[in-house]
């Protein structure tokens, strides 16, 4: 019996000693120094190394994988433009009702978009409502003629030739404001801060106010030297403010835009002014606009103006414009301006413009919208039966009718995807 233990005991010790097994942990020789069809018997194993020829083969490794990496990164980058491309233009022939709301609106109810939803706002009060028409917040008041704006997840709704104003969040109220004076426009900023102009019998005044009704700076402009304020704008981060005074004397109109800056860097500034510029001479300038903290437009009748701001604004770039501007819209990419078109058999042009100045389209069409404006990287045209989607670059996407007159379209997020307020319904659609 011991003998056949022993044979047993060798037979598992050859084994682990074949199958490279050990019980010390010591690595096993490299294939070629192992006995096999590639070394033969009486061949003894080299441990010398190479180094020259391993840094060689090491960079032609990397050098693979870099080229690899590459090709994979411009493949994805192709897959993505391609991916772009096809949604860009991709058409729509028709819709479908994704979720429908029957309207029990009182009279001069109007609809706007915000955040991840829109709200409802009339003379009685203000209702915020996700896309499904739930009601998220809901605020009664009283004003004559409401005033909403908005940015980003803040939004302000004043009663013009009033005192009132009320500030929004998406969680609902932040405060009210008492302005005492007569309001004639106001603006809202990333954070709620409200910016107003306010009429008095012979000047007039740009107040900041924070949400609470905490006057936060004034600016007084008089009539005979300023002029009458048409228009204002507060950047995002509420630092900057741009204006523009109409001026007249005897019988030529003038018009300024200028720039308040409420930062440190306007604080030595008289009246924080920190930039005017009155270049437009007999030319009205009704709109201006901040389209990021660092950029802002003023637009005149024949003119449009582009000012970059860091600290102190410079124009940019002008563009002279031929022919009477019907309309101006604008996002923090684009500039859109809706004009007469005299060059053609087409009643109108649209022209996009990016904030730089550079012309992206241009198009021509002969249908009268009441309403365009953009949808990021589209454009949105609509009158009370007709509905036409565009790209960017002037490309007809989607061209549609509703059954129902159209009051309000507006965006649910996407393209594709839109509420549409029409004299019964609101109505949450996906183009197909």
């Amino acid at each position: 019996m011991a003998d056949i233990r022993e044979y047993k005991k060798m037979k598992e010790q050859k084994s682990n000693v074949v199958s490279g097994k050990s019980r010390f942990n010591v690595q096993p020789l490299p294939p070629s120094a192992q006995k096999g069809k590639n070394a033969p018997d009486d061949t003894e194993y080299d441990d010398t190394f190479d180094d020259e020829d391993y840094s060689r083969q090491l960079k032609m490794h990397r050098i693979r994988s870099v080229i690899a990496g590459i090709a994979v990164l411009a493949l994805a980058a192709l897959g993505v433009v391609y991916i772009i491309s096809n949604v860009d233009n991709h058409t729509y022939s028709g819709y479908t009702i994704v979720n429908s709301v029957t309207r029990d609106d009182v009279q001069n109810v109007k609809y706007y978009e915000f955040a991840d939803g829109y709200v409802k706002c009339s003379n009685d009060g203000i209702i915020y409502y996700d896309y499904k028409g739930n009601a998220i917040w809901n605020q009664t008041y009283e004003m004559k003629s409401p005033q909403l704006v908005t940015c980003k997840e803040c939004l302000a709704v004043g009663d013009i030739n009033g005192s009132t104003i009320y500030v929004f969040n998406t969680k609902g109220m932040l405060g009210s404001i008492d302005t005492s004076l007569s309001i004639s426009q106001i603006d809202v900023g990333g954070t709620g801060l409200v910016a107003a102009v306010l009429e008095d019998t012979s000047s007039n005044y740009i107040n900041m106010y924070e949400p609470s009704g905490e006057k936060v700076y004034s600016v007084k402009t008089t009539l005979s030297g300023d002029g009458y304020p048409l228009n204002i704008s507060i950047s995002e981060d509420m630092t900057k403010l741009i204006a523009s005074y109409v001026y007249v004397s005897g019988e030529s109109i003038k018009t300024n835009v200028v720039f308040y800056n409420f930062s440190d860097v306007g604080q030595n500034e008289t009246e924080r002014v920190v930039g005017g510029f009155n270049h437009y001479d007999s030319t009205i300038v009704p709109e201006v606009d901040f389209l990021s903290d660092t950029c802002a437009i003023a637009i005149g009748e024949d003119v449009l103006s582009i000012y970059k701001i860091k600290e102190f604004p410079n124009l940019q770039k002008e563009i002279k414009l031929d022919g009477n501007i019907e309309r101006v819209f604008t996002s923090s990419r684009y500039i859109g301006i809706l004009m007469e078109n005299k060059e053609s058999g087409d009643n109108f042009k649209l022209m996009v413009y990016d904030n730089s100045g550079n012309k992206v389209s241009e198009t021509a069409f002969n249908t009268s919208y009441d309403t365009i404006k953009f949808d990021n990287d589209s454009i949105i045209l609509y009158n009370d039966n007709t509905f036409t989607l565009m790209n960017i670059k002037g490309k007809q996407l989607a061209n549609l009718r509703f059954d129902l007159p159209v009051e309000e379209i507006l965006s649910a997020g996407s393209r594709g995807s839109y509420m549409v307020v029409n004299s019964t319904y609101v109505q949450e659609i996906r183009l197909k």
